[in-house]
C-alpha cells in the first residue's frame, strides 16, 4: 500500500512539475510580447475576408454591417460569404444586403450552386479562397462582431511584419449569466495559451474566428489534405503546415486591443459539449510534438488531480497532497488568466477563477477522454 502511495506522489508531484514549467513558459510569452500599436496609414495589401455561414440568419447581417464600416480603404478589401447549405434565410438575407450595398465588394457564394461543389467549412474555405483576389486572406464567422480598426490593424501588422500568419484575439460578448462567464474565462485560457506559445516559437493554437494567413503561403502548404476527415480543424492544420514549411517565426499572435473579434458563449450545456467534443476530435490528426505534449501535460497532470481527490477518500493521507498541488495549479494560472482579462477590459472575470479552476479538472478529464469517442452535433449536422 505505501509503494502505491509513493507512485501516486511521483506522479502527481512529476507532471506538476511540467505543469508549471508549461505554464511558466505560456505566461513569460504573454508578458514578453508588447501591445501592437500601429503607426502605418497607408495601406497597400489587398485583403479578402473571408465568412463561412450555416443557418446564421440572426447574424450574419451584424457581421457584415462591422465589415463595411472598417476604416481600411474599401478598393483594397472584399468579403466573400460562403453560404453552406443553409436551411434558414441566410442566403436571402445575404443576397438583400448586397442589394442593398452596391458600392461594396461582396460576394456571395452558395453550396447550391451545381458548379461548386463543397460541403463544410473546410471546404467553404478552400472554395473562396480559389475565387479571392486578395495577398492576404482573413477568416471570421458569420456570428462574430468586429471593431472598425479590425483591418487595418491586422494589414498594418502583416505589411511590417511580413509574417505568414497572423493569430488574433478572440472574446466573449453578452456573458450575462455565471455559465457564459465561466465560459469565457475559459475560453480566454485558451487564447492567451496560444498566444504565449506563438511567441515563444511554438504555436499550438488559433481560432478560425480571427485568423489571417499569406494567400501565397496557403497554396503552397494545401497540398496534402490528409485532415480533411475531420470535421474540425482547418484553422489548427493550416497553422501547423504554415509551422512546418516555414517554421515558427512565420507565425505571431497579433496583441491588439482592435484587433479583438467579440463572439458568444453557448447558451446550454449540450452546445458547450458539443463544441468542445467537436474542438477535441481533431486531436487524432495532430503531427505537431509540442501540441501533443502540451495536450497531454494539460489532460494527464488535471486527471491526477481529479484521481488524488477521489483516492483521498480511501487513502487520507493523500487529501494535504492534493490540496498543496491544486493551491500550486492556482498560482501558476492566475497571473496568465490576470494578464488576458486585462487585455480584454474584462478584469470582473477573475471573480469566476477559483470555481472555473474546480469544474476546470473535472470537465477536462471527462471531455478530454470522451471527446475522441462521442457523437456530436454543429449546426445541425451530426457526427461521429
Amino acid at each position: 500500500m505505501e509503494l502505491f502511495i509513493t507512485i501516486v506522489y511521483i506522479f502527481l508531484g512529476g507532471f506538476c512539475l511540467m505543469y508549471v514549467i508549461l505554464i511558466g513558459l505560456f505566461t513569460y510569452g504573454w508578458f514578453n510580447m508588447n501591445e501592437y500599436f500601429p503607426l502605418r496609414e497607408k495601406h497597400k495589401t489587398i485583403l479578402s475576408v473571408l465568412i463561412p455561414a450555416r443557418n446564421e440568419e440572426n447574424n450574419i447581417v451584424n457581421c457584415l454591417n462591422d465589415l463595411i464600416k472598417q476604416d481600411y480603404p474599401k478598393d483594397l478589401f472584399e468579403i466573400i460569404v460562403i453560404d453552406d447549405n443553409s436551411s434558414d434565410k441566410t442566403e436571402e438575407i445575404i443576397n438583400s444586403f448586397i442589394t442593398k450595398n452596391p458600392d461594396k465588394e461582396i460576394t456571395l457564394l452558395s453550396s447550391r450552386n451545381t458548379k461548386l461543389n463543397f460541403s463544410g467549412k473546410k471546404q467553404a474555405i478552400k472554395t473562396a479562397i480559389s475565387f479571392s483576389k486578395g495577398d492576404f486572406i482573413i477568416t471570421t464567422d458569420a456570428d462574430c462582431r468586429i471593431g472598425k480598426k479590425w483591418l487595418s490593424t491586422i494589414a498594418a501588422y502583416f505589411e511590417t511584419q511580413k509574417v505568414k500568419m497572423i493569430i488574433g484575439p478572440v472574446c466573449f460578448h453578452k456573458d450575462n449569466s455565471t455559465f457564459k462567464k465561466i465560459q469565457n474565462l475559459e475560453f480566454l485560457s485558451l487564447i492567451v495559451s496560444g498566444a504565449g506559445a506563438a511567441k515563444i516559437s511554438h504555436p499550438i493554437m488559433c481560432n478560425g474566428a480571427n485568423l489571417a494567413f499569406s494567400k501565397s503561403a496557403y497554396s503552397k502548404v494545401m497540398t496534402n489534405e490528409k485532415e480533411e476527415n475531420f470535421i474540425s480543424g482547418d484553422d489548427i492544420f493550416l497553422m501547423l503546415k504554415i509551422k512546418k514549411k516555414y517554421g515558427s517565426q512565420a507565425i505571431h499572435f497579433l496583441k491588439s486591443y482592435d484587433a479583438i473579434v467579440y463572439t458568444e458563449a453557448k447558451n446550454t450545456f449540450k452546445d458547450f459539449f458539443d463544441q468542445r467534443i467537436r474542438w477535441v476530435s481533431k486531436s487524432r490528426g495532430y503531427s505537431s510534438m509540442s501540441l501533443i505534449l502540451t495536450s497531454l501535460i494539460i489532460y494527464i497532470f488535471n486527471y491526477f488531480l481529479l484521481a488524488g481527490a477521489i483516492l483521498s477518500f480511501f487513502f487520507p493521507e493523500l487529501i494535504s497532497y492534493t490540496l498543496i498541488l491544486f493551491l500550486i495549479k492556482c498560482i501558476i494560472d492566475l497571473p496568465i488568466l490576470f494578464g488576458i482579462t486585462k487585455f480584454v477590459k474584462r478584469k470582473k472575470l477573475l471573480f469566476f477563477f477559483l470555481p472555473l479552476q474546480l469544474i476546470y479538472i473535472l470537465y477536462i478529464s471527462i471531455i478530454g477522454f470522451v471527446g475522441n469517442f462521442l457523437k456530436f452535433e454543429w449546426k445541425g449536422r451530426k457526427f461521429s
